[in-house]
């Protein structure tokens, strides 16, 4: 298996134990090729729509600090209300946008 579909796979996996952990009813889609990871249901019924990414970093020129690399949500995306969730593994860290409304 591609190492990087390794990562995609233990941060999918990580953001649904995340969620599970913050009380959601957490669901994945069936198709491969979907614009969600996955989805999550609160105990209200309002469901959130998540595409999970590895976080990664970068040194931007002139800075000393790294920035997150945001990635850009496709148009259906949007349409949808799809909500971004960088997953660090290692720092056992979730970073979604736009926030959940805790």
């Amino acid at each position: 298996m591609d190492p990087r579909h390794i990562d995609g796979l233990s941060c999918e996996l990580f953001l649904m134990h995340f969620l599970t952990e913050k009380g959601y009813y957490v669901f994945t889609p069936i198709s491969p090729h979907s614009p969600v990871d996955v989805v999550a249901i609160d105990n209200k019924g309002k469901t959130y729509l998540f595409d999970s990414k590895k976080e990664a970093r970068r040194v931007n020129p002139g800075r000393k600090n790294s920035d997150r690399i945001h990635r850009l949500r496709s148009k259906l995306q949007k349409d949808m209300g799809v909500r971004m969730a960088y997953v660090d593994i290692a720092a056992e860290k979730v970073h979604i946008v736009p926030p959940l409304e805790d």
